[in-house]
């Protein structure tokens, strides 16, 4: 299932609205490069073989995309691994670990999946076995990673979104967790109460291709520019929004759905441009040897 990749876009939010005062300048050492990447077609170790010019991983963060959140007749809610992120996550030292050691953070991606069960509608009960689900993974994974969307809220015995339940259940898994906590800004993030946001250590603009803040965020808490891999922005787009976020103190940028090959550098190369640096790649492919 592909996601953070609908059909339609929301609109992207006023860059020059943004929430809070700028407490720090964004260098190279502390913007963030996270990219997605698809488990169930793509190898994640693919993602450490960006390098910059002195032998660093272009990546700072890895998104394992993605784990389901699933609930079922009865009103359970659980975790749910597909094939591909079950043999994944049970064999860390594998497929996790050498990012690690690279220092590129591990992020545990979370999606719904039509069971009518969202991060949007979960009782007290629910969010308590569902962060359960997800703190069992505390040493594996550096952190969470959340996307509303195909959860089908209203269906099958479900209630529709509330205006609480998703601040609740992160402020839960922050109680039980000190691992990072993001959101991608789609759904039904405009919920989020500012304690929630709190928790987080950002939350990633949903447009595709598109630039933008959240007046919820601080800009050093946002990911404005979300760059789709499968069909991208020019590198002078992708180097301008780049400097862009850089100039108002963005959290860093992101990137969606990271392909096999190495035929996306130059985008990666537009990125780093924006900082004066250059973006190699090793040569090495890991193919999907996991999974189904």
């Amino acid at each position: 299932m592909t996601s953070c990749q609908q059909a339609e876009e929301p609109i992207a939010n006023d860059p020059t609205d943004q929430a809070g005062p700028m407490t720090r300048a964004a260098t190279l050492g502390n913007f963030y490069r996270v990219v997605y990447v698809e488990v169930n077609d793509v190898n994640p170790l693919n993602a450490g073989e960006y390098l910059l010019s002195d032998g660093t991983p272009f990546f700072t963060h890895v998104i394992l995309f993605a784990s389901n959140i699933r609930g079922d007749a009865s009103g359970n809610v659980h975790n749910y691994n597909n094939p591909n992120n079950a043999a994944i996550l049970a064999n860390p030292s594998t497929y996790i670990a050498p990012l690690q050691a690279k220092g590129i953070k591990v992020i545990m991606g979370n999606l719904g999946d039509h069971t009518g069960a969202g991060f949007a509608n979960l009782t007290a009960a629910q969010i308590g076995t569902y962060t359960d689900d997800l703190v069992a993974y505390d040493n594996i994974v550096d952190g969470y990673d959340f996307d509303d969307e195909w959860a089908e809220y209203g269906t099958r015995g479900y209630p529709y979104a509330n205006s609480t339940s998703y601040s609740n259940m992160i402020i839960a898994l922050a109680g039980k967790t000190n691992k990072s906590i993001s959101v991608f800004d789609w759904g039904n993030t405009g919920t989020l109460s500012s304690t929630a946001i709190s928790h987080l250590d950002w939350g990633c603009q949903g447009s595709l291709n598109g630039y933008g803040f959240n007046s919820s965020f601080a800009a050093g808490k946002y990911l404005p520019l979300f760059v789709n891999l499968t069909s991208p922005l020019s590198d002078t787009a992708i180097r301008s929004r780049t400097t862009q976020a850089k100039n108002a103190d963005a959290r860093g940028i992101c990137f969606f759905n990271l392909p096999m090959s190495s035929y996306r550098l130059s985008s990666f190369n537009a990125a780093a441009q924006a900082f004066g640096e250059t973006v190699t790649h090793t040569g090495t492919t890991y193919t999907k040897d996991y999974g189904n």
